[in-house]
């Protein structure tokens, strides 16, 4: 019996609140653990999200955020397995011409495979499907990597700094974002 393994995106229904806890440890995983390229640990402390929050999102999927899920499916046809593996949240703002990606994670064990390309195609074209004309994301200006990854995909620096959300989570103070944006 030969396993394959099949990554595909799609949007959030109510039925998925039975994921909560993947979603959950899938979220604080690739920010807060040891693992993964994309982790924060050293930067910010905390809980990235609760389940109480993906609970909301789920709930208040499609007004005014859109949250899309990265699902591996794999296994023989007679018993595939589905299990979580990303998450992306598309966030209006106010002049509706633009949108920002916000929840991007992708599982630790899941990173380098093209999962997060996959969840950031996926959330350009649902942009571009409700009308957006720019996507734009915040990226603490201390992930070189992260923010050279972004680059790879289109996005531009903006020039525009902005603080950090909760300043009490930062371990490292007087840490901004970067705003880089990508026309659709």
């Amino acid at each position: 019996m030969v396993s394959e393994s099949t990554i595909y995106v799609r949007e959030v229904v109510l039925d998925d609140l039975k994921y909560n806890k993947v979603v959950h440890e899938t979220i604080n995983g690739a920010y807060r653990s040891e693992g993964g390229w994309t982790t924060e640990k050293d930067l910010v402390s905390g809980e990235r999200v609760t389940i109480e929050d993906i609970e909301e999102f789920v709930h208040s999927n499609g007004k005014p955020n859109t949250l899309l899920y990265a699902f591996d499916t794999s296994g023989a046809s007679e018993e595939v397995i589905e299990k979580i593996v990303g998450t992306v949240q598309i966030q209006p703002t106010e002049d509706g011409q633009e949108a920002e990606l916000g929840l991007f994670a992708v599982a630790p064990s899941q990173q380098s495979r093209g999962v997060g390309g996959l969840l950031v195609r996926s959330a350009f074209g649902k942009m571009k499907e409700l009308g957006y004309k720019v996507a734009m994301i915040h990226v603490l200006e201390t992930r070189i990597g992260l923010l050279n990854w972004y680059r790879k995909l289109g996005f531009e620096e903006t020039g525009e700094r902005i603080p950090f959300v909760w300043p009490e989570k930062l371990k490292v103070k007087d840490v901004c974002f970067i705003t880089l944006k990508k026309q659709l």
